[in-house]
């Protein structure tokens, strides 16, 4: 490459790194859990719920491979309570 084509990949390259970090928060594609300034992006209370019914979700497999009930019956009751108030947002 010569160096005038070397410049127009170097500028090219520039564009695109302005236009991604001008867009609003809601456009920005790179990360989905912080920000362009590396911060934690916050979610609204639904997102935060659905998260934590997906971690429990995936520890109750965890826990039934393991055959641990009794963890598993608090586990359940725990996620009850999540996913009721889940259901009313």
């Amino acid at each position: 490459m010569t160096s005038e084509q070397l410049e127009q990949l170097a500028q090219l390259v520039a564009d695109k790194i302005i236009a991604e970090l001008t867009k609003p928060p809601e456009d920005v594609t790179f990360h989905k859990e912080v920000d362009m300034f590396g911060n934690v992006k916050y979610f609204n209370r639904k997102e935060i719920l659905e998260v934590q019914l997906n971690q429990l979700n995936d520890q109750r497999e965890k826990l039934l491979n393991e055959e641990k009930y009794e963890l598993l019956i608090e586990l359940e009751e725990i996620y009850d309570k999540i996913k009721k108030e889940y259901d009313k947002l």
